[in-house]
């Protein structure tokens, strides 16, 4: 079977390699050290990482810069040894989508190709670099080494130069990329970002043909937040983004149209005009984009569909006998949605320990129907389920059970997710086990990040009162939200005294309102426009809350301790 080449990023695999060696040359010097790492859909699914043998001398330069010596790899095996293992581990580039990635690859790649060769066996594989990916896409950082890419992301490198710290570090660098790539520059197809590694890089010396037909520069446009609107000829607005510069996500479009992606050419060719406004935020930038689209419905923004990779949690408690699950879009279905979290992984382990520690079904009806005429499944042998199915567990008693998950995600009780994970933290560090305890420190502070500021969304989100504070070139924005919706903004600059202004008179009438609010009473169901808001504001908080203040109004909060957080 041949592989399909039209293939989402996230459905294509990854495989991240490093590797160290005698010297620079692929053809005169060996492989000293290897490192893979398997990534897909936002997760890290594998690695596999080894000294080598290279059946050559290694100068006292190279073991200086690695700290790999002839010692360390004298009873190691060969690399024509370990082949068929690394063959196994990346999988068949002709059956599956699979990208060989690396910060600046080319060397890694003839490394390991003229290793396969010397050792009878082809290797040929499309690849990815990310040092090609942050001249486009960090184009304000001077240096692009993976060390100062890693630095501007605030990755740690424990052991520079050694292959698996260096490959891990590309590995959160590409997952960035990915997340700039998807939510702002709209790609889709992996061919795509394939492509653009490559595209020519333009400047004002060098102008690219779409800012010449239409009379623009780079400088037309301010390195601001905001929303720009690009036009056809009878100033029909065919599409709608946002972006967090102006400037830079513009500068995107204006590469050679054959390297751009089919969708992103035909809006090329009808745009006669771009303008744009500023906002005092990226939050705003993203909340008025919202609105904007669902008011002009541009043509465009429908064909240039945003893939969004954060996933939640759900369980639809509309229905008699809830299932949970691992999704990516939040619905108006009545079903309760935990999240967005920062990482699938840590969906993923949550999911296998509810798994362990509970008894939900796993059978795949959407609304199940018991009867005693029913027989039990496989996952009533296992002891994995209780088979309401047949009756034999109780409506009630599986409901309680559905209660117990909630509460095991939600709570920082005895019996929960938090409390677990800070116990098996502890174990592994005290086994000197410290890559399975920063894996689980991990998983640990996506959750507390996500409860902190919202439980769950839908339902119980009626009860969460949240002021988010951002800082900007002129001041700070300020959010008042309430049920995951936006009731009020404020833009306040140095010269608003909140004792002189009017404009403290209006942020304590809103925060009474926030603050007396019996909402939490009140059952809502939410429309398709709130549901996209929540959306919006919700995954914006996941990535963006350690750089913004954030405060959940609770009922131990005074109205001058809200105001005080606001003066701050």
């Amino acid at each position: 079977m041949a592989v399909n080449r039209d293939q989402n990023i996230f459905d294509t695999t990854f495989i991240v390699c490093d590797v160290e060696t005698t010297g620079l040359s692929a053809y005169d010097n060996r492989v000293t050290e290897v490192a893979f790492i398997k990534v897909r859909n936002g997760e890290i699914l594998g690695k596999y990482t080894t000294l080598v043998n290279p059946g050559q001398h290694i100068p006292r330069e190279i073991t200086n810069l690695t700290g790999i010596s002839n010692e360390d790899v004298f009873n190691k095996q060969s690399f024509d040894e370990i082949a068929p293992d690394i063959i196994d581990f990346i999988g068949d580039p002709e059956e599956e989508n699979i990208v060989f990635t690396g910060h600046n690859v080319g060397f890694d790649y003839k490394f390991i190709q003229q290793s396969f060769f010397r050792a009878g066996l082809r290797f040929e594989m499309r690849s990815l670099c990310t040092c090609k990916l942050a001249r486009r896409l960090l184009r304000r950082l001077k240096s692009k080494s993976l060390s100062n890419v890693a630095a501007y992301y605030d990755i740690k490198i424990k052991k520079a130069h050694r292959a698996y710290d260096d490959a891990l570090a590309t590995t959160k660098i590409l997952l960035n990329f990915l997340e700039i790539l998807t939510e702002e520059h709209e790609f889709e197809d992996i061919n795509e970002v394939l492509r653009f590694q490559n595209t020519k890089i333009y400047n004002n010396e060098n102008k690219s043909p779409l800012l010449k037909r239409l009379k623009l520069t780079l400088k037309d446009f301010p390195r601001s937040p905001g929303v720009y609107f690009m036009k056809a000829k009878d100033g029909e607005i065919i599409y709608i983004g946002k972006a967090k510069s102006l400037r830079e996500r513009i500068s995107s479009y204006f590469r050679y149209n054959s390297e751009l992606p089919v969708k992103i050419r035909r809006l090329i060719n009808n745009i006669a005009a771009i303008e744009y406004e500023v906002t005092n935020s990226e939050l705003s930038a993203l909340i008025l984009e919202s609105k904007l689209i669902k008011q002009h419905k541009p043509r465009f923004n429908s064909a240039i569909k945003r893939f969004r990779y954060h996933p939640y949690l759900k369980i639809d408690v509309q229905n008699d006998y809830p299932r949970i699950e691992k999704v990516y879009e939040i619905e108006n279905d009545g079903a309760n949605y935990y999240g967005p979290f920062r990482s699938g992984l840590t969906v993923n382990r949550l999911l296998k320990d509810i798994d362990d520690e509970f008894k939900l079904r796993k059978c795949d009806y959407k609304k199940l129907k018991p009867s005693r005429e029913h027989s039990t499944c496989m996952y009533y042998e296992m002891k994995k389920c209780n088979a309401p199915c047949d009756l034999t567990q109780s409506k009630d008693e599986y409901t309680d059970e559905v209660r117990k998950v909630h509460e095991f995600i939600t709570s920082t009780e005895k019996h929960s997710a938090h409390k677990l994970y800070e116990t098996k933290m502890s174990e592994h560090s005290e086994k000197m086990e410290f890559e399975r305890a920063a894996f689980i420190r991990d998983r640990l502070n996506d959750i507390i990040k996500v409860m902190s500021y919202q439980k769950v969304i839908t339902s119980a989100i009626n009860d969460k009162k949240i002021i988010i504070k951002c800082d900007n070139e002129t001041g700070k924005e300020i959010f008042f939200i309430q049920n995951g919706k936006l009731v009020k903004t404020y833009n306040l600059n140095p010269g608003n005294e909140f004792d002189q202004t009017d404009i403290f008179e209006e942020l304590s009438e809103t925060t009474e309102y926030l603050f007396f609010s019996l909402s939490k009473y009140v059952r809502h169901k939410f429309n398709n426009y709130e549901l996209d808001e929540i959306k919006v504001i919700s995954n914006w908080l996941a990535l963006n809350r350690e750089r913004n203040s954030v405060l959940e109004i609770k009922e131990h909060h005074s109205k001058s301790e809200v105001l005080n957080f606001l003066a701050i």
